[in-house]
Formats: C-alpha cells, structure tokens, sequence
C-alpha cells in the first residue's frame, strides 16, 4: 500500500484505515479463486492504486459508504484484471505495507465461492476485523492499568455467558469473588462495545450510520 508522501492528518487516517481492511480484501480475493500469490498481488495493487485516486478521499467524505465503497470498487478493479494486468510495480516513490499472508491464510475461512455470497463474505471478515482491532485496543488499556490476568481470563466472557463453573475457575485464578467477578466482566463488556464503536466511527459521519453498522457487524458475525 502507498503512503506517499503526503503526511497529512487526513491522509494518514486513510492510510490506516487501508492498513486495517486489507485482510477483509484479501480474503475477498481467495474467496474468488485467486492463489495466496495472487491475493496478496492484487490486494498490494488495489490499495496502491487507491490511495492514488480521488475515489478514496470521496469514499471518506461520505463515510457511512467506506466499507460497502471498497467492496463493489474491489470487484470491479478484479473484474477487470487489473490486480494482475495493470498491478503497479513496487519502488519507486511508493512504499508498500509488508502484507502478512501467512498469517492471512491461517485465519483464511474457505468458502465455496458458488455457494457463499461473496460481499457477504467480504462483510464477515470485516466484521471480524473490526473485532480483532477493538479486543486489542481493549487488551492494551487493560495491560496498561495492570489488568492483564483479568483481561485474559474474562475475554472469553465478551462472546459466551460464564457458568458457575466457569466463574469458578476465574475465582480460583485470580482470587476474586463471583459477584466482583460479574461486575468487572459487565464493566469489560462496556469497554469493548465501546471500542467497536471507536472503530466503527472511523468510517461513519453520525449516530443513525453508527448504529446501522453495528447492525451489520452482529448481522455478518451471525453468518459463521
């Protein structure tokens, strides 16, 4: 991906945003046959060839549009192969953010490609992102407080309604009582919706969008 040369606030924030969906737009590209070789090909290029154009700035403009923007402009740019005809040469005045395709692949999700929709699979792995980014921002502020034992004990809590037994084991492992148990998982709940919001907020412009999105996000984590 290309930062440029440009080091505005504005275009810095959408270098991140790049930075944090490319794995949905890889994923994306697998899903429609392409090998790890040639996602990460065409994902290098995509995001190269956007951060080049008008098209992304207008896409932060309307923010609510960011996530649905990039899927139909990625289908379009692969429908035209130029992921792979027209894919922009790495050097020069660009620099590229190394892309981790091991790592991409070992959270790769196959999917048959007739079978599964395919912006509806792009949608979960957004969905997914977006949760890992906020479960880390939530991580650090727990590791900065001296949190860390309670985070990694209770995080399983943010998916899942602990039982007894559960809430057991944590007593056992961090000498705290049920009840005190209860309410710090009920505050780390709090936290972390408030951390997919934070993330969610980089790509809306107001409230209604924000709630729409979190829609979404519980709609495209359902569809695991």
């Amino acid at each position: 991906m290309v930062a440029g040369q440009d080091h505005s606030a504005a275009n810095l924030a959408l270098n991140d945003l790049c930075r944090k969906y490319w794995r949905p737009i890889y994923a994306f590209a697998r899903h429609r046959g392409c090998t790890p070789h040639d996602a990460e090909d065409v994902t290098q290029g995509y995001f190269a060839k956007l951060l080049e154009r008008d098209y992304i700035q207008r896409a932060h403009q309307n923010r609510g549009r960011f996530r649905a923007f990039l899927v139909h402009d990625f289908k379009y740019f692969l429908s035209n192969h130029e992921g792979k005809a027209r894919a922009e040469k790495r050097g020069g005045n660009a620099s590229f953010i190394p892309l981790d395709v091991a790592w991409a692949e070992s959270r790769h999700e196959p999917a048959d490609p007739v079978a599964v929709d395919a912006e509806a699979y792009f949608d979960r792995q957004w969905a997914l992102e977006i949760v890992r980014h906020a479960k880390a921002d939530v991580a650090a502020d727990y590791d900065q407080q001296g949190k860390k034992a309670l985070f990694d004990s209770l995080q399983s809590g943010l998916v899942s309604t602990p039982d007894a037994a559960t809430y057991a084991v944590w007593e056992g492992r961090l000498g705290i009582n049920t009840n005190a148990l209860k309410t710090a998982l009920s505050r780390l709940r709090d936290r972390f919706r408030s951390a997919l919001e934070a993330q969610i907020l980089e790509t809306v412009a107001n409230e209604e969008d924000l709630k729409a999105e979190m829609r979404h996000l519980r709609q495209a984590l359902a569809q695991a």
